[in-house]
C-alpha cells in the first residue's frame, strides 16, 4: 500500500476518441442536419414557387395560343368580308351589265384567298321581268339560279340577308352546289337606290380551310379546341362526335357538361374569359379560354388539361428533390473539406408565342390598260387590291406604333405617379394633422393631381386639381401646373395669392388653351385655422366630428390657363378636433353607372362618416364610387384628398369655429 505521503493521482484515459464522440463527427452531423433542414426549407419554398410559376406559365401559354388562333381566324374571315364589301361597292356604284357582273364575281372569287365560291343576286329594276342570280366556284363551276328556276328568294338565308343592315356569317352547312362540301358563307346585303336592299353578295369558304389554322391546337396532347359558329353550332372540335352535330348548348345539356356553362355564356355575349373547372364527365381538371373571333360572331374555346401541367410540375419537383438529396448527401460527406454554399438549381419554364401570319395580295389584275368596260372593271379591281394591301400594311404599322405608345405611356404613368407626394402626418404638441390622398387615372396617364407642401412650423399647404381633357396632353399640362403651383405656394402669403400667381404663369405659352380647375388651401396645425381658394373647382366637403357633412360655399374664380386673374375669393374657417376636410375631383361626382346616372354630390355627402382616418375616408369614397359604377367604364380620373385634425386637439378649450369668405 502506498504511504501516507504519497499523492493520489487521477486516472488518465488511454486510447483514441471514438468516431462517434469526435468533434469532426459532431460538426459533420450538425452541419449535415442544418444543411438538410435548409435544403428541406428551400425545397418546400421552391416547390410552392415552382408550382405557381408552372401553372401561371401554362395558363399564359393557353391564353396566348387561343388569342393567336382567334386573330388568325379573324384575319381569314376579315379578308373574305372585305372582298365582299368591295364587290358590293363595285356593283352598287358602277351600274354593270350582266356580263360585267359575272366578270366581277369571277375576279373576286379568284383573287380572294380561301374563297371557294360566290353568289351575286340582284333584284330587277326598271320593269325587268327577271333578276340576276349567278353562282361561280373557284374550280370553274357556275350556276344561274334564275335560268334553273331555283326560288332563291324563298330561302331563309336570302330573306335574312335582305332584312339585315350588315353582313353576317352563316353556320356550317352542306353545300350541294359546291359539290357536297361543308361550307360557311359571308352574306352581305346590296343597298338599292331607294334605300331598300336590292340583292346580296355571298362568298363561300370551305370549312376545312377555315379551321386549318387551329387544328394544330386541337391535336396537342391534353389540349382541346372547339370552334363555335355565330348561331351556336359547333363547327370543329377535338371532342369526338360533336362537330357539325351539336350546338354548344345542346352538348352541355346532352352530356351533363354544366362546367362549360360560363363558356357558353361568354360565347353568347361574345366576350373573352378564362377559368379553371372540372370536367363533369371525366372528372379531369381543365383550364379553358374563350376568345371571340373579332366581331365576326365566331368564338374559339381552347382548354388544357391540368394533368399535363401537374405532370410537368411533378417532373420538376422530382428533379428538384433528387438534386436536393444529392446535395444533402454530398454536403454531409464533404462538409469538413468544402467551404462553399450549396445551392439548388430551380428550373424555370417559359412559353413562347408565334406571330400572326397575314394573307398577301401580290398578283396584279390583268387588262388594266384596256379602254373599254373590261378595262374599267380591271382598274377598279386593281384599285381595290392595292387598297387592301395598303390597309394591311397600315394596320401592321399602326400595331407597332400602338405597342410603342403603350410602352411609352407605361413609363409616363410611372413618372407621373412618382410626381405625386406621399401622405403627410404633422404633429405639433397636442395637435396632429393627417393629410392623405388617393388618385386613380382613367387612362394610362391622366390630368388629376394633388400636392402637399409644408411651410414654416406646422403650416400645411395643399392643392388638388383637374386638367381639362385626359391622356398625354393632360398629363403634360398637369406636370407644368403642379410645378407652377408648388413654386407659388412656397412664396405666396395666402391660397388666393398662390392661385393668382399660378394664373399668370400658366397663361404664358398656353397656345393649346388647356386649363385646370384647382382648389388651394392652407391649414395651421396648432390652431386649426384654414383658408381656401378655388379656381373653378368643385367645393370640398367639411365633415364635422359630430357627423354633420356640408359642402363649403366657396366663391369660384376662373380655371387656371384661360386668362390672367388677379382676384380669387378667400374662404376662412377653422377645423375643430375630429373634423375632416374632404376634397375631390369631378371624376367622383360625375361617375356614371350602367344606367347613365351620375354619382352626384348627395351620395358624396351621404357616404361621409366621422371617426375615420384621412386615408380611410379616401379609400372608402373611391370604393363607394366604384361600387356605384357597377363595372361601367371609368369616364374620368378619380382623386380624393382628405385632411383630418386629430382628436388630441380637444384638450385645447380655446378653439372655436369661424367661417367666412374674404376677397384676396
Amino acid at each position: 500500500m502506498p504511504g501516507n505521503n504519497e499523492a493520489i493521482q487521477p486516472e488518465v484515459p488511454t486510447g483514441a476518441v471514438r468516431w462517434r464522440h469526435s468533434l469532426r463527427t459532431h460538426v459533420a452531423l450538425w452541419s449535415g442536419a442544418v444543411a438538410t433542414g435548409l435544403l428541406l426549407v428551400i425545397f418546400v419554398v421552391a416547390a410552392v414557387l415552382l408550382r405557381e410559376r408552372i401553372i401561371d406559365n401554362a395558363q399564359l401559354d393557353t391564353r396566348a395560343s387561343a388569342h393567336e388562333a382567334a386573330e388568325r381566324l379573324d384575319g381569314d374571315l376579315g379578308i373574305t368580308a372585305i372582298a365582299a364589301r368591295n364587290l358590293a361597292d363595285l356593283v352598287v356604284q358602277a351600274g354593270l351589265a350582266p356580263a360585267q357582273l359575272d366578270a366581277a364575281l369571277r375576279a373576286t372569287v379568284g383573287a380572294t384567298p380561301g374563297v371557294s365560291g360566290g353568289l351575286l343576286a340582284l333584284e330587277p329594276e326598271g320593269g325587268a321581268a327577271a333578276g340576276f342570280a349567278h353562282y361561280f366556284g373557284s374550280d370553274g363551276r357556275q350556276r344561274d339560279f334564275v335560268a334553273d328556276g331555283y326560288d332563291y328568294r324563298a330561302q331563309p338565308w336570302y330573306r335574312r340577308t335582305l332584312a339585315s343592315n350588315e353582313g353576317w356569317w352563316s353556320d356550317p352547312y352542306l353545300n350541294r352546289t359546291a359539290g357536297r362540301t361543308w361550307m360557311v358563307t359571308y352574306n352581305l346585303p346590296l343597298p338599292g337606290r331607294a334605300g331598300s336592299p336590292r340583292g346580296m353578295v355571298s362568298l363561300d369558304m370551305a370549312l376545312d380551310d377555315l379551321v386549318a389554322p387551329i387544328e394544330s391546337l386541337a391535336y396537342l396532347p391534353g389540349w382541346r379546341a372547339t370552334l363555335v359558329a355565330p348561331a351556336g353550332s359547333i363547327a370543329m372540335s377535338s371532342i369526338p362526335g360533336i362537330a357539325l352535330r351539336e350546338t354548344l348548348d345542346s352538348y352541355i345539356r346532352h352530356h351533363s357538361r354544366g362546367d362549360l356553362a360560363p363558356a357558353a355564356d361568354a360565347v353568347r355575349t361574345h366576350r373573352s374569359i378564362h377559368y379553371v373547372h372540372r370536367d363533369n364527365v371525366s372528372g379531369e381538371k381543365r383550364y379553358t379560354v374563350v376568345e371571340p373571333v373579332g366581331a365576326s360572331g365566331w368564338s374559339l374555346l381552347v382548354a388544357q388539361s391540368y394533368a399535363l401541367i401537374i405532370a410537368r410540375l411533378d417532373r420538376a419537383l422530382f428533379l428538384l428533390l433528387a438534386a436536393a438529396a444529392v446535395l444533402a448527401a454530398t454536403g454531409m460527406l464533404l462538409v469538413r473539406r468544402l467551404a462553399r454554399r450549396i445551392s439548388l438549381p430551380v428550373e424555370q419554364l417559359a412559353a413562347s408565342a408565334t406571330r400572326l401570319g397575314q394573307g398577301r395580295y401580290d398578283t396584279p389584275v390583268a387588262h388594266v390598260a384596256r379602254s373599254d368596260e373590261v378595262g374599267l372593271l380591271a382598274r377598279t379591281l386593281e384599285h381595290a387590291r392595292t387598297s387592301i394591301r395598303r390597309q394591311l400594311l397600315e394596320i401592321e404599322e399602326m400595331g407597332a406604333a400602338r405597342q410603342k405608345l403603350e410602352s411609352e405611356l407605361s413609363i409616363a404613368r410611372d413618372i407621373q405617379q412618382a410626381m405625386l407626394p406621399l401622405g403627410r402626418v404633422i404633429d405639433r404638441g397636442r395637435a396632429r394633422l393627417d393629410a392623405q390622398a388617393v388618385l386613380e387615372p382613367a387612362k394610362a396617364v391622366g390630368g388629376d393631381f394633388y400636392n402637399f407642401i409644408e411651410r414654416g412650423d406646422g403650416e400645411l399647404w395643399f392643392v388638388i386639381g383637374d386638367v381639362s381633357d385626359k391622356g398625354v396632353p393632360a398629363a403634360l399640362f398637369m406636370a407644368r401646373t403642379v410645378t407652377v403651383l408648388e413654386v407659388a405656394a412656397q412664396t405666396a402669403d395666402s391660397p388666393s395669392r398662390a392661385l393668382a400667381e399660378a394664373s399668370r404663369r400658366l397663361v404664358q405659352g398656353n397656345d393649346t388653351c388647356m386649363f385646370a380647375t384647382v382648389l388651394c388651401g392652407c391649414i395651421d396645425v396648432r390652431s386649426g385655422d384654414c383658408s381656401l381658394a378655388s379656381a373653378g373647382h368643385d367645393p370640398p366637403v367639411l365633415l364635422r366630428a359630430v357627423g354633420h357633412a356640408e359642402l363649403l360655399a366657396l366663391e369660384n374664380g376662373p380655371p387656371l390657363g384661360f386668362e390672367v386673374c388677379e382676384q380669387f375669393a378667400l374662404w376662412r374657417g377653422r377645423l375643430l378636433p375630429g373634423d375632416c376636410l374632404l376634397a375631390y375631383t369631378d371624376g367622383v361626382t360625375e361617375a356614371f353607372n350602367p344606367d347613365n346616372e351620375a354619382y352626384g354630390s348627395e351620395r358624396l355627402l351621404a357616404v361621409a362618416a366621422p371617426g375615420q382616418g384621412a386615408l380611410d375616408h379616401c379609400r372608402r369614397l373611391v370604393a363607394e364610387v366604384h361600387g356605384f359604377a357597377a363595372g361601367a367604364p371609368q369616364s374620368d380620373d378619380i382623386t380624393v384628398l382628405a385632411i383630418r385634425l386629430d382628436e388630441d386637439l380637444a384638450r385645447d378649450a380655446g378653439y372655436q369655429q369661424t367661417t367666412g369668405a374674404a376677397p384676396c
